[in-house]
């Protein structure tokens, strides 16, 4: 595993430092192949375009970004490319994602682990952080995957504020990065939020609070968010936004302490999703027609 990216020179004397979680070996062989081939998919059927690539750190930093697309983080692919094609395969990017991602099937599950994908929890973060590399997270899970089609220009991040207490804790920047259109890529008609607490969804699968109607293909209109879906070919936009220091953003000089602070905390939480929303406003404002662009 490449190294040679160091730490970002914040307040990380006092940084937890966890030795009691597995990190997959990344296989810059593997993900060059799957580059080759994700590469010529966004741009061809997407129209993927990645701005701002020269706006990401070259120092290590913690990439927060909305779910969009259902169980196909598509915005998260195509930023992954864009990742690849700035920095090379020198240069790993170790991604969060959900536990269901890696219990399809053990040849996937290693593709995935080969290529920085990661169950997402606290250690497996703190584990990267440790190496010195950065992450990409995705806080809004399955209540901002499945938000509805007409919510589609409003993200939240899920209310979760664990990735600003890591940058306090660890003292790195924050990346913001939003995407017009990944949204379009399945209809979300109904989130189903009470439906799943009714039944007890969120005791049976983590982070799992909808179970929402979709319309596309293959099936026309369904209602079971696992089964796998032929994505819309919508235009996508990215935007990497100017990264985030939370010290210089919110006036104080913050130490790893501070990440246990809640107002602290809400406040730099509020700042970050205040940005992307009005970031992510721009981009939709572009655009004159869904799907189309």
């Amino acid at each position: 595993m490449t190294m040679s990216y160091a730490m970002s020179s914040g307040n990380v004397e006092d940084a937890p430092r966890t030795r009691d979680h597995h990190i997959p070996e990344f296989r810059a062989d593997v993900v060059r192949r799957s580059h080759g081939i994700l590469s010529k998919v966004m741009r061809s059927y997407f129209r993927s375009e990645v701005r701002g690539a020269e706006r990401l750190p070259s120092s290590q930093t913690i990439i927060v970004t909305h779910h969009d697309g259902g169980i196909l983080p598509l915005n998260g692919v195509a930023f992954g490319v864009a990742w690849y094609d700035h920095f090379g395969f020198d240069r790993p990017l170790y991604v969060l994602t959900h536990d269901l991602l890696h219990s399809v099937c053990r040849p996937f599950s290693q593709l995935l682990a080969d290529s920085g994908l990661m169950r997402a929890d606290r250690k497996a973060m703190d584990a990267v952080l440790s190496t010195g590399q950065s992450v990409l997270i995705f806080p809004g899970a399955a209540r901002e995957s499945f938000r509805t089609f007409w919510d589609r220009k409003n993200i939240d991040l899920g209310g979760r504020k664990g990735f600003v207490a890591q940058a306090i804790r660890w003292g790195l920047p924050i990346t913001p990065v939003v995407s017009a259109g990944s949204h379009e890529t399945l209809v979300v008609l109904s989130g189903g939020h009470n439906l799943a607490k009714k039944i007890g969804l969120p005791k049976l699968v983590r982070s799992a609070d909808v179970l929402p109607v979709l319309a596309g293909f293959p099936w026309g209109v369904w209602a079971l968010p696992f089964l796998p879906q032929i994505p819309l070919p919508a235009k996508m936009t990215t935007e990497v936004m100017e990264p985030v220091n939370l010290s210089e953003a919110l006036g104080r000089n913050l130490r790893p302490s501070d990440a246990d602070n809640p107002e602290i905390v809400q406040a730099g939480f509020d700042l970050i999703v205040d940005r992307m929303r009005k970031q992510l406003s721009a981009l939709y404002d572009e655009r004159r027609y869904p799907i189309l662009g």
